[in-house]
């Protein structure tokens, strides 16, 4: 008889499982243009405040009076125009006369979408400078041709007219025909923003009661000007805008644009100079007190530390070195570019003081709120200035963000 045996089964004890380490939450890290929309946005919102003052208590909360009735925001708009006016003049004139048509017409969408940008700040500085904005369509309705003002105002709208029609054509298909129309608007805007350029001076030196103003050196300066900060915005924005940096062509371009930012640089200075002693020569005691006050008055780093040391040396030192890379030159341009609205700010603001040198006995014969010859920007004033330029920030984020305005690293842009 078989004995069955039987066998103990051995209990394998069971491991308790253990939960899976949960995986480390990386939180998503805000992109840098997150921070540059939220940078525009609170900058208009802090703004907003100085407009605020600005259409409930008018011009009473600036420090603009019957002696000084132009201030940062006029000296602001002119700088405005020379970057809007002068990067697309020398744009065309590269393109269109020099034949830049390798890689330079591409920069075409961003450079007109940047030039709309800047023309809306520059219009709401020079619209809050009114006593009366919303009156601005008087001259539009009513134009006395007579008067400068009405040809700058006329000669700026046809030619934010003409901006955005070339900018349309840029968002257009490439065909024949749109290139066409294109080559076409901007031979029409080349002149037509020249004359803009040289009308604006023009409004400056036609006021015989400025004598540092008065005279047909200040349009031409204002010309060299508009090259000078056109081509530092041009130049820069190629330069870190574009996307094909290890492209041969692209180091090429960067420095042909460096040497002639170094060139025109140069010029402006050896016309600033001559200018000077110009009105130095005569002894006339309001130019001469006029330049003194540039030179050496309250606002003497204006000239000295923004112009001649951010806005010259330092540029042209930087261009003049050996190893001159691309992104040392987009360094020069980005400095000139800050720095050089210290030119307008000279030109505006000191031939204005010297009212309490020259004619000291109507300065202190009567006083008063408004008859004060002195000048420092007011906070309003200041507040309104950063509402335009998030203005034009933001208006330069939705294009390039959202409309998709970039650079095309083609070799048939239609601009070539």
């Amino acid at each position: 008889m078989a004995t069955k045996k039987k066998t103990a089964e051995t209990e394998v004890p069971v491991e308790a499982e253990t939960p899976e380490a949960s995986a480390p939450v990386t939180k998503k890290k805000l992109s840098p243009e997150t921070y540059l929309w939220a940078l525009g946005l609170i900058a208009l919102l802090v703004g907003a405040y100085g407009v605020f003052q600005r259409f409930t208590d008018g011009l009473r909360v600036t420090d603009l009076g019957s002696f000084v009735p132009w201030g940062l925001w006029v000296a602001t708009y002119e700088y405005f125009v020379w970057l809007e006016v002068g990067s697309l003049v020398v744009f065309t004139l590269l393109v269109y006369v020099f034949r830049w048509n390798k890689v330079l017409p591409g920069m075409a969408r961003t450079l007109y979408l940047t030039a709309l940008a800047i023309l809306a700040m520059a219009l709401i500085l020079i619209g809050l400078d009114l006593g009366h904005p919303f009156r601005f369509w008087y001259v539009l309705v009513h134009p006395q041709w007579g008067s400068l003002m009405t040809w700058m105002i006329w000669l700026h709208m046809v030619y934010m007219v003409v901006l955005l029609a070339k900018l349309f054509m840029e968002m257009r298909p490439e065909t024949e025909s749109n290139h066409r129309i294109a080559a076409w608007l901007s031979y029409i805007s080349l002149p037509l923003g020249v004359a803009l350029i040289v009308v604006a001076g023009s409004v400056f030196g036609v006021v015989i009661g400025r004598p540092t103003w008065q005279g047909s050196a200040l349009p031409l300066y204002f010309l060299i000007s508009a090259m000078v900060a056109g081509t530092g915005l041009l130049t820069f924005q190629f330069i870190w805008f574009w996307p094909g940096k290890r492209e041969g062509d692209y180091l090429a371009t960067a420095q042909r644009l460096g040497w002639l930012l170094l060139g025109l640089l140069i010029v402006a200075l050896i016309a600033a100079a001559l200018g000077g002693l110009v009105i130095l020569y005569p002894g006339v005691p309001a130019q001469a007190a006029a330049l003194q006050l540039t030179l050496f008055g309250p606002y003497w780093w204006v000239y000295w530390v923004m112009h001649i040391g951010l806005g010259v040396t330092i540029p042209i030192i930087i261009l003049l070195t050996k190893s001159k890379t691309a992104r040392r030159i987009g360094v020069a341009a980005g400095i000139l570019i800050l720095s050089y609205i210290a030119v307008p700010l000279n030109i505006v603001i000191p031939p204005q003081l010297a009212v309490e040198t020259v004619e000291k006995g109507l300065v202190t014969a009567y006083k008063g709120p408004g008859l004060i010859a002195d000048y420092f920007p007011s906070v309003s004033e200041w507040l309104v200035t950063v509402f335009a330029l998030a203005f034009g920030f933001l208006i330069f984020m939705v294009g390039y963000h959202i409309l998709w305005l970039r650079p095309r690293s083609t070799d048939n842009a239609k601009e070539g």
